[in-house]
């Protein structure tokens, strides 16, 4: 079953980036809506819990610095804010000249405060296998895979950061998962 995530927006987000423009500290509301999505984009695609601090930091930095130049006629703000963190990433991984695998120990590393120690460790494992499966796709696939889950964006939103059509980015989403899904099927693990 195709599971749909649906971008939430703040209900006066409009109004409250207009105000940004003039008064920063109108910001406040859009920042802290958006922060924890920001944060676990950046970190499923960088790993390292400091880096992504510090991307997270500059894209905010850029999102408030150019605000201005936002247009809602052009695309919705969060796809505008998605774009900067894209960007941000490219040039983070174009700087690094190297290539960035995704740590074992990535998404959502903090349990359910609900959950028992052994049911933590479960989901650990769990979690650790799709992300070392994740090590056979590439950067595209990773990003991707990562705009879509770990960000909740639309194909839409995707296509509109990426530049990819809707039905590409669906394509290779789908393509994604079934790698996925195969690799964890020769490791002996089951992927739903």
């Amino acid at each position: 079953m195709q599971q749909t995530h649906k971008v939430a927006i703040l209900s006066n987000e409009q109004d409250l980036v207009t105000r940004s423009v003039c008064d920063p500290a109108a910001f406040a509301d859009v920042y802290d809506h958006y922060l924890p999505r920001i944060y676990k984009y950046i970190r499923y695609r960088i790993g390292d819990p400091c880096d992504a601090e510090d991307l997270t930091s500059r894209v905010f930095e850029l999102i408030l610095a150019n605000i201005g130049s936002y247009r809602q006629d052009k695309g919705p703000f969060s796809g505008w804010i998605f774009t900067i963190a894209h960007n941000t990433m490219t040039d983070y991984f174009r700087v690094q000249k190297r290539s960035i695998c995704v740590s074992l120990e990535l998404v959502g590393e903090i349990a359910c405060a609900g959950n028992s120690p052994a049911d933590a460790m479960l989901q650990r494992e769990k979690r650790d296998r799709v992300l070392k499966a994740m090590t056979f796709l590439s950067d595209r696939e990773r990003d991707l895979i990562g705009l879509k889950f770990a960000a909740g964006l639309t194909n839409g939103t995707i296509s509109e950061i990426t530049g990819l059509t809707k039905s590409n980015v669906a394509v290779i989403i789908y393509r994604a998962v079934r790698r996925l899904r195969s690799e964890l099927c020769v490791a002996g693990c089951e992927m739903r």
